[in-house]
């Protein structure tokens, strides 16, 4: 028994000793990047709208509006014809728009509404367009298009 102890003893030796040196621990870091796209629509919803002679409101339909863009996002409504209704002669019937901040105003100069964090539900109101009492005056088609932007800030 004391030859194979004998033998043991510089065998084990010989396998410790060729044993890598044992390296201390080593950390590795990996970078984690991306980019998540700026997402901002605009939705409407609209049904068949006549105007009163009388003047009066108008539902135009409800707008959906969307943006996850973290630091916020501007809705812009603006007017072909400067926020009037127009036909062919050339007859115009001034209107003012309603829509969350813009109460009542007209569309000579776009209106802007600013949001100040995103909206990652979408977010409905009703607009609602304004004639004046007794200015529709003329009989005929009369137009106008009406621009909703939604813009990430």
């Amino acid at each position: 028994m004391r030859a194979v102890s004998g033998f043991i003893r510089p065998a084990f030796l010989a396998l410790v000793l060729a044993l890598p040196a044992v390296k201390s621990a080593m950390a590795l870091n990996i970078a984690v990047k991306g980019v998540v796209e700026s997402n901002c629509f605009v939705s409407v919803s609209t049904g068949d709208t006549s105007l009163s002679t009388d003047g009066g409101n108008v539902m135009l339909g409800d707008l959906g509006e969307h943006c996850n863009e973290s630091a916020g996002y501007t809705v812009v409504l603006s007017s072909n014809n400067g926020g009037a209704l127009v036909d062919a002669s050339g007859n115009k019937i001034p209107y003012t728009i309603s829509y969350d901040q813009v109460d009542g105003r007209p569309l000579s100069e776009p209106q802007v509404i600013n949001r100040l964090d995103p909206q990652t539900d979408l977010r409905t109101g009703s607009i609602l367009l304004s004639l004046p009492r007794q200015t529709v005056r003329h009989g005929g088609f009369f137009s106008d298009t009406v621009t909703i932007t939604v813009r990430a800030r």
